[in-house]
């Protein structure tokens, strides 16, 4: 196996003191005669998915975003936004040797990067927060995402959570539990914010992290609700998510499923068995 070459990092976005990066992966095979779609992926692409590029000749971009609670979610999706804009730059198109379609760009991500990519790719959220809504794109492909904050799993605390066997003490996610800590747009694989969601999810404080301070209501951000207004018309859509997932629960993607049915929206859904998550990630 012929070893991966690293990827092009790109500074897409530079706000408050903060330069927000991307990776961008593109395939030998590409080129400016024959330029790869994308999958612009939030955020942090897993090892098993750096063979995409070359097996599935595209361009695989993984964009950071400034984390929450230090940053709320209006900045949030501004920096989703800026992500996308900055693919139709002239300064991508050089530093990529023209190599890259960006007129065929899927949107794609899991958890809260599933969310993420269904925000972006359909414009929900972004009027609520003072934002334009980000250029049309050609499809999204969520993985587990959450969906809703009004849903009771993110208002009911456990102690612990149902997939660990102890409670978290705040102490251990200080100081990145501080909205006034140090802005970031991401962490290594053994930083302890590793345990953040779970700390989240124990205490059920996500629309806190997201929204405190915004004004913002929650259904704002609510996929399915928004879906039904018809007032956004969404690209085709994938969704794939475990029917005993512990840490988004699998009725935030039926309930956007079935609202999408309603809308006559094209959407593709499938459900795995209990233990999901680690056949997702080793099969995307």
């Amino acid at each position: 196996m012929k070893p991966l070459k690293p990827p092009l990092e790109l500074v897409f976005n530079r706000v408050e003191g903060l330069g927000i990066a991307m990776d961008v992966y593109i395939p030998d095979s590409a080129s400016k005669e024959a330029p790869v779609p994308v999958l612009l992926w939030w955020h942090g692409v897993p090892p098993h998915m750096l063979k995409a590029p070359d097996k599935h000749n595209l361009c695989l971009i993984s964009a950071d975003y400034r984390l929450a609670p230090q940053t709320r979610f209006p900045g949030i999706l501004s920096d989703c936004k800026a992500a996308i804009d900055f693919l139709h730059t002239a300064e991508f198109a050089e530093a990529t040797s023209h190599r890259v379609d960006v007129s065929h760009v899927v949107l794609s991500g899991s958890s809260a990067g599933g969310w993420l990519c269904l925000l972006a790719g359909t414009g929900i959220g972004f009027e609520a927060c003072g934002l334009a809504r980000p250029r049309p794109i050609r499809g999204i492909a969520a993985l587990y995402p959450i969906t809703d904050l009004q849903d009771p799993f993110w208002k009911r605390k456990q102690h612990p959570v149902s997939y660990r066997d102890r409670i978290i003490d705040r102490a251990e996610v200080e100081p990145f539990i501080n909205p006034d800590d140090v802005k970031t747009t991401w962490c290594a694989a053994e930083d302890r914010r590793r345990i953040f969601y779970d700390y989240m999810v124990q205490e059920a404080i996500l629309s806190e992290l997201l929204l405190d301070g915004t004004g913002i209501p929650e259904k704002s951000f609510s996929i399915a609700d928004s879906l039904r207004s018809r007032k956004f018309k969404p690209p085709p859509i994938y969704i794939m998510t475990g029917n005993d997932d512990k840490k988004v629960p699998h009725v935030q993607s039926s309930d956007m499923f079935e609202a999408a049915k309603e809308i006559g929206a094209s959407v593709d859904y499938h459900t795995r068995g209990h233990r999901s998550r680690l056949r997702l990630r080793s099969k995307v």
